[in-house]
């Protein structure tokens, strides 16, 4: 397919009109072990047809804007509220048994719960009910009504996160297991309305029936169909299998098994995620002119959060000077899913030009369905490459061209950066790559969990997309191997599928092995597996020889993995995964821009990462400040590649389209 041609005033794309069925969320079953395996590839240019990507320059890590909105453009859209979530916890006697990997459940349980704690994104609401956990005795109507909400249904800001780890570091396994009496009062602890969760994590049978657990499940699932119960059995015997299984199976919950601390942790950090699952997006409020440059608000760096409605673009001023180099990224994020078809373009150039181009302009087109579609771009080095601005202002055009989509808004993360002399001199610090527990998946670019070289295992539950970041280096390659283990009876309707998608610095998507097509399932069961790369890193940053689709920058790249089926079938079925990461080569020294994205205050609230610190990913790095008061230098830079790499794993195949324009 050829790319749509550089747009001059008023044009447009042309856009397919088929449909394709919204991204869908999934439930069911518990399915085998996942497998993605990272390593570092030999050198690749990127083919015009590439994987999912239409929406980097407008959306994820924009600036701060500030100006005021231009007149009547709509309100910013909240990100879609994820489900309130109540975790019941057994603290029954049982639990103090020495069979969990080397520790007791109770022990394996507490820092289980610790990380779902510490994962929480900050808008997340979560809640702690325990059974068990105050009367030793042996009275069975005492009992058998110890049961306690310990902590609210809320947000986990950092104080309420606190006060829950300082609790659940207390608990104690005293007594009996009131199930149905748990799960009845839980239901309440949760509202009437609203997607509703109740996680219950046990060891063993209802010692207090009645109520029947089952029973009680059935008279919840009655209440309404946003509320679902997930089980985890922790070391549970085949006697409670049965009753907890049904617990989850009324509901249209999932049900999982867990042996020790690990797997626990996995089985718990998938089943939290399948309520948090949504795309994230994150920045400053801004508004963005529906008509034109002219009155458009100033954004400096910084991410911002605005709205796509009506198929309207979105503009914004931006200073820049002749030795400063401009970034400008766009994420548009759709909860249930683009059609065929949808483009998103992110262009910038002088502000008297009417429609700007002259100083970037990328795009990506949805060959097929996904959740968001991102793309983004950077102006040449060298002042003499691109027109000079009238009073350094330029304009910044993200155009929308999502299909299908009528007046429904849609959130776009708008992400605005600067490179020149004093951001080079300050430098980029990247984070510590996480390990272990630590390195559970991100819900976007904005907390996308850092790792490096190695295997990194966790859960994964169908419909959910974690993402990761890695840091890589001219002159180094890197491999990225994704398997998963699926097994006998896993709920195919023919359109589930695996796959591996990489993202660059500017967010743009890169290609994998010439083609970034998700692996359908396709009834098979076993291994499944699918490899990215290897991709060498090169130093391209100039304005003779420089990449046109910026995929072999070096910096940041984020890896994005999906289980997706359509089919409600498979809806929440977990997978155990793992991610191993390769990286080869020996890194050479070239030292290339560093974008400088703007400090905390120019990017707006963001969700904790995955490692519950709050770190924004996809900034790169935390310079000094600039002694060059014209300078944006502030706290944050991102160094040359640093900021977009990501590999997604699509459920159904989605092609994206990118092309750079003519300047």
């Amino acid at each position: 397919m050829s790319a749509p041609p550089a747009s001059g005033p008023g044009t447009r794309p042309t856009r397919p009109q088929a449909p394709v069925p919204p991204l869908a969320r999934v439930k069911g079953r518990r399915t085998n072990p996942v497998e993605i395996t990272f390593m570092y590839p030999r050198p690749r240019r990127r083919r015009v047809l590439a994987a999912v990507s239409v929406l980097s320059l407008g959306a994820l890590l924009s600036p701060a804007a500030t100006a005021s909105a231009s007149p009547g453009a709509p309100a910013t859209p909240e990100a879609p509220e994820p489900a309130r979530i109540n975790l019941v916890l057994d603290l029954s006697g049982s639990m103090n048994e020495n069979d969990a990997g080397g520790r007791t459940r109770l022990a394996a349980a507490k820092q289980a719960v610790t990380r779902i704690i510490d994962s929480a994104p900050e808008q997340a609401p979560l809640g702690l009910r325990v059974y068990g956990a105050t009367y030793p005795g042996r009275d069975k109507k005492q009992g058998c009504a110890d049961t306690q909400q310990v902590l609210p249904v809320t947000p986990m800001d950092r104080a309420a996160r606190a006060d829950a780890k300082e609790r659940v570091a207390g608990f104690k396994a005293v007594g009996f297991t009131p199930i149905g009496v748990s799960l009845r009062e839980a239901a309440k602890d949760l509202g009437a309305t609203g997607e509703r969760r109740i996680i219950l994590v046990s060891d063993g049978d209802d010692t207090c029936a009645p109520p029947p657990p089952c029973e009680v499940a059935r008279e919840l699932k009655a209440q309404g169909v946003d509320l679902a119960v997930d089980v985890v059995g922790f070391r549970a015997p085949s006697s409670a299998r049965a009753q907890l299984k049904c617990i989850a199976d009324v509901t249209d919950g999932s049900y999982a098994d867990a042996d020790d601390a690990d797997s626990l942790t996995a089985d718990l950090g998938a089943l939290f995620r399948k309520g948090w699952r949504t795309y994230h997006a994150t920045g400053k409020p801004v508004e963005g002119s529906r008509e034109g440059c002219q009155g458009a608000p100033l954004v400096t760096p910084g991410q911002y959060l605005d709205t796509f409605t009506g198929g309207r673009d979105l503009y914004y001023r931006v200073k820049k000077r002749p030795d400063q180099r401009l970034q400008v990224s766009a994420t548009a994020v759709a909860e249930q899913g683009y059609p065929r078809g949808s483009i998103i373009t992110v262009a910038a150039g002088p502000a008297g030009d009417g429609e700007p181009r002259d100083w970037l302009r990328e795009f990506d087109q949805s060959m097929g369905w996904a959740n968001i579609i991102t793309t983004g771009g950077r102006s040449r080095p060298g002042a003499g490459n691109e027109k000079p601005a009238p009073d350094d202002i330029g304009c910044i055009r993200v155009e929308n061209d999502v299909t299908g989509s009528g007046d429904r808004p849609m959130p776009v993360e708008l992400l605005v950066g600067i490179a020149d002399k004093a951001t080079q001199e300050a430098g980029a610090r990247a984070p510590e790559p996480r390990t272990g527990a630590d390195a559970e998946g991100g819900f976007s670019f904005n907390s996308a969990t850092p790792i490096g070289p190695g295997t990194h295992r966790q859960s994964i539950a169908v419909g959910e997309a974690p993402f990761w970041r890695v840091e890589l280096k001219p002159g180094q390659k890197l491999t990225v191997k994704g398997s998963v283990d699926i097994p006998d009876g896993f709920p195919d309707s023919g359109t589930t599928g695996w796959g591996v998608t990489l993202y660059n610095a500017q967010r743009q998507e890169t290609q994998c092995n010439d083609n970034g097509v998700t692996e359908l399932f396709a009834g098979r069961t076993g291994r499944i597996e699918r490899v990215c790369g290897p991709w060498e890193i090169t130093e391209r940053d100039d304005a003779g020889n420089a990449d046109p689709k910026g995929y072999d920058v070096p910096g940041t790249y984020y890896i994005q993995a999906q289980v997706a089926e359509p089919d409600d079938e498979a809806k929440g079925v977990v997978v155990p995964m793992s991610l191993t990461v390769d990286v080869s080569g020996t890194p050479r020294s070239e030292k290339g821009p560093v974008f400088f994205f703007g400090d905390d205050t120019a990017r707006g609230p963001s969700p904790s990462g995955a490692n519950g610190t709050g770190e924004q990913a996809g900034t790169g790095g935390t310079p000094s400040a600039a002694k060059d008061d014209d300078s944006p230098v502030g706290t944050l830079a991102l160094s040359a590649g640093a900021g977009a790499g990501v590999l997604l794993l699509g459920g159904i195949t989605v092609y994206a389209l990118r092309r750079r324009g003519a300047a």
